[in-house]
C-alpha cells in the first residue's frame, strides 16, 4: 500500500446504502472528521471495498467531509460542525480524533478505523460490548510499542540509547511511553522522547536526537505519523540510523523494519461495520476488534546502505523481505 493511498484512510471513507429497487432512495447521511487534509471520496481505496456493499456516490449517499489540516486544536470545532448535519454515522481514525466526536455527541453512532485502547481513552468499558456510541478497530498501540523495541535491539544489538518519535497530542502516548520505558530498561537502554506535531518538527527532532547520540529511533504507532513518513525514511538514511516503524508498507518505500497490523484489512471492516449501523444494529452489537495480522518486514536494501547486517534467525522470521 501507498503512503498516499495510507493517508486516504486516515482522512475518512464515504458510505453508500445498498441501491433498492424504489423509485425514491433514502439518502444516507455520513460524516467524516481527519486530523489531516479533508480528501476528496475519489483518493479513498475504502470507496472499492463499499461499491462491493452496492454503496454508490451521488445516488444513494451524502456525506461531510473536514479536515484540521494538522493543526488538532481545530478538531472540536470541526466535530461540533459535523454533528450539526445530523448524520446518521460518523468515521474517524487515530486515537487524537476518537475522543473529539466522543465528546461532542452520544447519541450518533461513530466507527473508528483505527484508534488505540479504547477503555483508556475512556470510549467504553468494555471491548466486547461498547458502552458508549463508539466503536472500530484498535492496534494494541502499548503492546506493540514494547514488541518493537525489543525487536529493534534484536536487530541492532549495540545499540544504547534510542529516541521514541511520538505524536505530542495522542493521548494514549503517556501509557505507551511507558510501555516503552519498561521494555527499555530491561534492555538497558535509555529513551529519549521526542514529541513531534507537525512535519516542520521532524528535523528539529532528528537534530536533538544527534545531540543526544541517539542510535537508533522508534517510531510511535499512531497512524498521523504517517504524515511524516517520507522525511523521517529520508532523515534515517541521511543519518545512518536505524528505525523501527509501526507500518509494513514504509518499509517497501525504504524503511530499515516495520512490526504492526496490515492495516488495509481495515477498509473492508469499517465498510462492514458502517454498513450495519445504518441497517439498525446498534453499537453495542459491535465488539471493538484487534487486528487479525501483525507482520514483521526488513528491506535488505536499507539495511546494506546505513550498514546494518540482519541476523540470519531474525530474517527468517520475517513475513516480508525487501531484497
Amino acid at each position: 500500500m501507498k503512503r498516499r493511498e495510507f493517508i486516504a484512510l486516515l482522512g475518512g471513507a464515504a458510505i453508500i446504502w445498498p441501491l433498492g429497487t424504489s423509485a425514491q432512495q433514502h439518502i444516507r447521511r455520513v460524516a467524516v472528521l481527519s486530523v489531516g487534509v479533508a480528501p476528496q471520496s475519489r483518493e479513498f481505496a475504502l470507496a472499492h471495498e463499499l461499491a462491493k456493499l452496492g454503496y454508490i456516490e451521488g445516488n444513494n449517499i451524502t456525506y461531510d467531509i473536514r479536515g484540521a489540516e494538522g493543526d488538532s486544536s481545530r478538531l472540536p470545532q470541526l466535530a461540533l460542525e459535523l454533528v450539526a448535519k445530523k448524520p446518521e454515522v460518523i468515521v474517524g481514525s487515530t486515537s487524537t480524533v476518537a475522543v473529539v466526536p466522543a465528546n461532542a455527541t452520544r447519541e450518533i453512532p461513530i466507527v473508528m478505523m483505527v484508534v488505540g485502547d479504547p477503555i483508556a481513552l475512556g470510549l467504553s468499558n468494555s471491548m466486547s460490548h461498547p458502552s458508549r456510541n463508539v466503536t472500530g478497530f484498535t492496534m494494541s498501540t502499548t503492546a506493540l510499542a514494547a514488541k518493537r523495541l525489543e525487536l529493534l535491539r534484536e536487530l541492532v544489538p549495540g545499540i544504547r540509547k534510542v529516541a521514541f518519535l511520538r505524536v505530542r497530542d495522542n493521548p494514549i502516548t503517556k501509557r505507551t511511553g511507558e510501555e516503552v520505558q519498561t521494555a527499555a530498561d530491561m534492555l538497558d537502554l535509555k529513551i529519549v522522547p521526542l514529541p513531534v506535531a507537525s512535519g516542520a518538527d521532524i528535523t528539529t527532532a532528528f537534530t536533538i536526537a544527534e545531540k543526544e547520540g541517539v542510535t537508533a529511533i522508534l517510531i510511535d504507532g499512531d497512524p498521523l505519523m504517517v504524515r511524516f513518513s517520507g522525511t523521517i525514511i529520508d532523515e534515517c538514511l541521511v543519518r545512518d540510523l536505524p528505525a523501527m516503524h509501526p507500518w509494513p508498507f514504509e518499509v517497501r518505500n525504504g524503511a530499515l523494519i516495520s512490526y504492526g497490523p496490515a492495516i488495509v484489512e481495515n477498509y473492508s471492516r469499517t465498510a462492514l461495520y458502517v454498513d450495519r449501523i445504518l441497517r439498525g444494529i446498534s453499537i453495542g452489537e459491535l465488539p471493538f476488534e484487534e487486528p487479525t495480522q501483525i507482520k514483521l518486514a526488513i528491506n535488505l536494501r536499507t539495511a546494506r546502505s546505513i550498514g546494518v547486517t540482519v541476523s540470519p534467525t531474525l530474517l527468517a522470521r520475517a513475513d516480508e523481505v525487501i531484497e
